[in-house]
């Protein structure tokens, strides 16, 4: 979307009518939100201002959460009260955390995982802090987030006051990635003090009485066990969006928008989608960062051929006018570790070095400085090629006398 809003001024300055509808003013880049986490980067790196970009490009910023969209009327409503007309609609909403407990900090929208920040900030502050954390999920999102955590403990010196635990219902974290990546993963974890609690399934977590949360595990063999962690991190995943199927369009199985290969609906050629809350009809391709990117220019093509077919609801662009995505053969995905080095995969192969974290940093500060210029506008190349961690070294040390807390997976009942 944000290609599209970037040249909305070509737009408007041709009579066109654009409103932006979203919930949150600041836009956060996922790529760079563990790295938040970890202490490399402050929020005024890592945000766009929606605000500013609309107001830029001559385009209605309506600050809402859209709470319906009626495809035949051609209405999208808001939690304000206000109905929005419109005669073509690009929706990119992405897509939530499934069933997220009140007691939790959801990953999904990405713009709520911003409640763990002052959370970390007020704990390194104070030299007695202390937090015990549980992230439930092992996937990408939720051991990048916990790699990240655990490198600014131990980066400060502060690895003993951390107590982290990820509840992982496979076999091992990082499921579907290469068994090497997993294993190294995990090892960067346990050497922090971190408990993996593979094999385990959530089945409750509720606020305690005396804060924090009680979260009710069970292990997939029989047995089970209560934490009282002071914060849960609900890193489960993603499905869609209500508004998407209360629609009226076709979804997928997880609630996600079906699009054809040019974006477009299925049944509504003047309403296209993009990024995670959309899912092409035939293609399988996982919901990461890569795909959406490279949907983001060809959103914006096929919108301008749209306008230029004319904004009435009976003459849609012909489907020859417009371009078709073409995916990555293998989409490539870069983990951020904590430590001076990042985690490559591709497929069935994967790496860890430090280059790879200056690649990484690279493509994310490259792809963002033309959003943000306020932050990144002015630095030179050798800030993009940085390898700033949150840990100051790939090797993990602990104070001498301190031993971990944790320093094994669990997978047998207690």
């Amino acid at each position: 979307m944000l290609p599209s809003l970037a040249h909305a001024r070509e737009w408007t300055a041709a009579g066109v009518d654009v409103t932006l509808i979203d919930p949150q003013r600041w836009l956060y880049y996922s790529g760079m939100v563990p790295e938040h986490l970890g202490g490399v980067y402050a929020v005024n790196d890592i945000r766009i201002d929606l605000r500013q970009w609309a107001r830029e490009g001559g385009v209605t910023f309506v600050q809402a959460a859209a709470t319906a969209i009626d495809p035949d009327e051609r209405v999208v409503s808001t939690a304000d009260g206000g109905t929005h007309p419109f005669d073509v609609l690009a929706v990119d909403v992405g897509g939530i955390n499934p069933a997220v407990p009140r007691a939790a900090v959801g990953t999904k929208p990405i713009s709520r995982i911003r409640a763990l920040a002052p959370i970390l900030e007020r704990v390194l502050d104070d030299p007695t802090g202390t937090l015990d954390l549980a992230v439930v999920g092992g996937g990408a999102a939720g051991t990048e987030v916990a790699l990240n955590v655990t490198g600014r403990f131990v980066g400060a010196g502060r690895g003993a006051d951390l107590d982290l635990t990820i509840i992982e219902q496979d076999a091992q974290i990082l499921p579907g990635f290469p068994d090497g990546m997993k294993r190294h993963a995990a090892r960067l974890l346990r050497e922090r003090g971190a408990t993996i609690q593979t094999g385990t399934t959530v089945d409750s977590v509720d606020s305690a009485g005396e804060g924090g949360a009680r979260v009710e595990t069970a292990f997939d063999h029989g047995g089970s066990v209560t934490l009282r962690p002071d914060v849960v991190l609900w890193a489960t995943g993603a499905v869609g969006p209500s508004l998407l199927r209360e629609s009226g369009l076709s979804t997928d199985e997880r609630g996600f928008l079906h699009v054809d290969r040019t974006l477009r609906t299925l049944t509504h050629p003047r309403i296209f989608a993009a990024g995670d809350c959309a899912t092409i009809l035939d293609l399988d391709l996982d919901k990461v960062g890569v795909h959406a990117v490279k949907q983001g220019p060809l959103l914006r093509h096929n919108l301008n051929r749209s306008l230029q077919g004319g904004t009435g609801p009976a003459t849609p662009a012909p489907k020859t006018a417009l371009r078709s995505f073409r995916p990555y053969p293998v989409a490539p995905l870069l983990l951020s570790t904590g430590a001076p080095q990042a985690l490559w995969t591709a497929g069935p192969l994967w790496a860890a070095h430090p280059w790879l974290l200056r690649l990484k940093h690279w493509i994310d500060r490259r792809w963002i400085r033309d959003y943000a210029p306020g932050a990144w506008g002015q630095v030179g190349w050798r800030t993009f090629l940085g390898a700033e961690a949150a840990s100051s070294g790939s090797a993990v040390t602990r104070p001498r006398g301190r031993l971990p807390k944790k320093d094994r997976d669990v997978r047998r009942s207690p």
